[in-house]
């Protein structure tokens, strides 16, 4: 397999590259499709926490709260470690999905009041799995819901998945984009919070997320995959 090295993808995207200055550390040394020989999930040195106790403290229609008392095989304990478990749990622990539409050039962000942060911020679109629901049906389900795009489930563009709070919420959230492009964008009841949507170009994102009115990690994660798949070249 012909694998890309980060010369190529510099030559074809200086502002990608300028953007990512993470990413391009990696990649001077890594392979894209290669994983780096120093990471390994799998990993038999990992540390294994045992649950000695688990007290729940408390629960809404959509998550568990837990305390729970763990400890590591070194000894290490925490007496009262926070848990949060999505009541509903699909396959991989998938809790959630995003969707990130996109008009030609342009991608779709909504203005979000979040109360616990009491401000605003521009947001994928995003919600829970439903029970028995495929995560492909929750994601054009959620697009119909927040911005009144119908898509057919096989134009999603499938971007993996990310943990966005692993230490904390036992839940993946699984990452999709879609072309709107032409389609009918249908009248809807906006949820609690929710503002206007707006679709912004490239240059307008990056000025977003430099003055940190992007904060959001799964928008960041859909946004930084979406810009790695414009700029990196087919194997």
């Amino acid at each position: 397999m012909k694998l890309v090295r980060f010369d190529t993808i510099l030559h074809q995207s200086e502002r990608y590259i300028h953007y990512h200055p993470i990413i391009r550390r990696v990649l001077a040394s890594q392979s894209i499709d290669s994983t780096p020989n120093w990471f390994n999930m799998n990993s038999d040195t990992a540390p294994k926490i045992t649950t000695l106790a688990r007290n729940l403290v408390f629960e809404n229609t959509v998550f568990f709260v837990f305390a729970d008392h763990i400890v590591d095989k070194n000894g290490h304990q925490v007496e009262q470690y926070l848990s949060v478990v999505p009541k509903c749990l699909v396959e991989d622990s998938i809790g959630g999905v995003v969707v990130l539409p996109i008009d030609e050039d342009k991608v779709g962000l909504i203005r979000v009041f979040r109360h616990p942060l009491d401000r605003w911020s521009w947001e994928a679109i995003k919600g829970h799995v439903d029970v028995d629901e495929d995560v492909r049906t929750a994601a054009a389900r959620e697009l119909f819901e927040e911005a009144g795009y119908s898509v057919a489930l096989e134009n999603l563009v499938d971007f993996g998945i990310i943990a966005p709070e692993s230490g904390v919420i036992k839940a993946r959230i699984h990452l999709f984009s879609v072309m709107v492009s032409g389609e009918v964008r249908h009248e809807i009841e906006r949820e609690l919070g929710h503002g206007e949507m707006f679709f912004f170009s490239p240059d307008e994102i990056d000025n977003l997320i430099k003055n940190n009115q992007i904060e959001d990690a799964s928008t960041l994660a859909i946004l930084l995959k979406q810009r790695m798949k414009q700029v990196t070249p087919a194997i």
